[in-house]
């Protein structure tokens, strides 16, 4: 699992999942789980940027993310909890119908904003400010 910060405007940053990076084009493609085998680096990625770089505005892209099991959800709401106790707050952007009814089966989805598109995350993170 690779993963890719940038920071938007408005000091959002957007965290992109996938298995393969484009050093060229500074971009995340292929498929890739989030569980069990990568999730503590997902959770130490989140904790560098609310922690020690102070971020409160996060965006997710899931696009990339085909499955997701027990503890890819605990490391999507650890990091919603966290953003949250420094007044911060973190959207998840696009992700796959699988991983979507996953979110949705276990209620993640009434905690966690969903977004369909960039413009919308960043529209709810702005008005979270």
């Amino acid at each position: 699992m690779e993963l890719l910060k940038s920071e938007l405007d408005h000091h959002i940053i957007k965290v992109q999942i996938g298995a393969t990076l484009d050093s060229g084009s500074q971009s995340l493609s292929g498929s890739v789980e989030l569980d069990i085998e990568n999730q503590a680096q997902f959770v130490d990625l989140i904790n560098v940027l609310i922690m020690d770089e102070g971020v409160s505005k996060i965006m997710i892209d899931l696009s990339n993310v085909t499955y997701v099991d027990s503890s890819g959800l605990w490391a999507l709401f650890e990091g919603h909890k966290k953003a949250s106790q420094k007044n911060g707050r973190l959207v998840l952007l696009n992700p796959t119908k699988d991983v979507r009814r996953v979110l949705e089966i276990t209620k993640i989805s009434s905690k966690v904003y969903i977004a369909d598109t960039e413009q919308d995350a960043i529209g709810v993170l702005l008005a979270q400010s």
